[in-house]
């Protein structure tokens, strides 16, 4: 579904009318009315990652989980068989900033009123019943082991935590064994009474209502939850000297990490950034990473480069995956690539296309109810302008080489952390 954000002819671009508000108790609410389908998507986000676990690593994970294992008088079989007789879907997840819980349901008001009771619940009166929490728990554990198998995943956490250090956002979000077997339910209430509160939430709702029913829904969400109040900020990111982390695995590939600190959700220079890494690593099979090291050198099975921006500075990362005889002619060529355009910016050529594609690949960005709620989301929980999507191809536009070179300059030190996972030669 395509709610007709741009007219794509010329460079005219409709509006995508975004209502914002407070409820009575203070949760910040956004809306977009969209009647093409009857459904609606509503989900709630609190700054309730795993920055905020403090020393009870995957604390957070563990008590979003847990909301649909069992609310209110149901418990967890109970709540779900009564959720698959109204057709919806609940779905939620715990990042390192923010944790979320998303309902997806059909207008209709045999199954809208009972999903929507079914969803306060689960965002109210979670049980956290002991069985359901050693499952869960064993569950993560599980996920840890996996994880640890796979050397991608590896190399990121090691990343985060090289650049991070003592940071929370170092904090890993699924945790360790040894914290998770550590945790004990009144750590669960405890967090859950102090983040999960309106004054830290935030409501996306996109779909087939009036603006009406919507600030009711919202009302009803936010009236169930205690007031509270919002967590203090995050600490300052401290820019950390390069490091190097080698991981000796057996395989036949090895992963390569580059990182620093990047930049936040609110950098002045977020679309000379966003650009001009869209050029450098961002566009898959045209990048100029793409094109120096697989294409011309055949160094290289993928290679990539992104930014996550954050409430404080999120990582800026560039990866690449290659062959173990070949890592350290591709970590070098690496490095040298990442040098000259951080010093040099990108040719006219490279910008020109990085600006279209970002331009021209938007529309599939919001081309359904759920990618605009996370749109919304991302939006209400960082404090963005409600005309961001609107305002986004024509920001994109009106970047010029100069504000790359200069935001790159600025903004990123050439004393990249590295990490290297793979099979080491005796020699390494």
């Amino acid at each position: 579904l395509i709610f007709g954000l741009f007219v794509l002819s010329g460079e005219v671009y409709g509006d995508v009318q975004v209502l914002s508000w407070e409820t009575k108790k203070g949760a910040r609410v956004n809306f977009v009315r969209a009647d093409e389908i009857p459904m609606v998507d509503v989900r709630v986000v609190f700054g309730a990652g795993s920055v905020r676990d403090e020393r009870k690593n995957g604390l957070a994970k563990l008590v979003n989980r847990l909301l649909l294992e069992g609310s209110g008088e149901l418990g967890a079989s109970d709540f779900k068989d009564r959720l698959a007789m109204t057709g919806a879907k609940l779905y939620a997840d715990s990042l390192r900033e923010m944790a979320f819980i998303s309902l997806r349901t059909l207008k209709s008001e045999e199954y809208y009123n009972e999903s929507l009771e079914l969803f306060t619940l689960a965002v109210t009166k979670p049980q956290f019943n002991a069985l359901e929490m050693k499952r869960v728990v064993e569950e993560m554990q599980l996920e840890i082991i996996l994880k640890e198998q796979s050397l991608g995943a590896l190399a990121d956490e090691s990343l985060w935590g090289s650049i991070y250090q003592d940071h929370p956002y170092g904090n890993s979000p699924l945790g360790n064994k040894e914290s998770l077997e550590s945790l004990q339910p009144e750590d669960l209430l405890e967090f859950f009474s102090t983040y999960y509160v309106t004054r830290n939430a935030v409501i996306s709702i996109v779909g087939d209502l009036e603006k009406a029913e919507a600030i009711e829904l919202s009302e009803t969400l936010s009236e169930e939850m205690p007031q509270g109040k919002r967590p203090r900020p995050i600490p300052d990111v401290v820019i950390p000297g390069g490091l190097t982390t080698i991981i000796d695995k057996q395989s036949e590939q090895t992963h390569i990490r580059l990182g620093q600190v990047g930049i936040s959700r609110k950098e002045p220079d977020y679309f000379p950034l966003l650009v001009g890494n869209h050029a450098l690593g961002g566009n898959s099979l045209v990048s100029v990473l793409f094109q120096e090291i697989r294409e011309k050198r055949g160094l290289s099975y993928s290679i990539y480069s992104y930014f996550v921006p954050m409430e404080r500075r999120g990582p800026f990362v560039v990866g690449m995956q290659t062959e173990n005889e070949k890592k350290d002619d591709a970590l070098k060529v690496l490095k040298e690539q990442v040098a000259k355009f951080l010093n040099s910016g990108p040719s006219d050529a490279d910008l020109e296309l990085a600006k279209s594609n970002l331009i021209k690949g938007f529309p599939n960005r919001i081309d359904s109810n759920q990618k605009i709620l996370g749109y919304l989301s991302m939006i209400g929980f960082y404090g963005l302008p409600s005309d961001y999507l609107t305002t986004f191809p024509k920001k994109i536009e009106k970047v010029e080489k100069s504000d790359v070179v200069a935001a790159f300059m600025e903004k990123m030190p050439l004393d990249f952390t590295t990490v290297v996972v793979g099979e080491m030669t005796s020699s390494d």
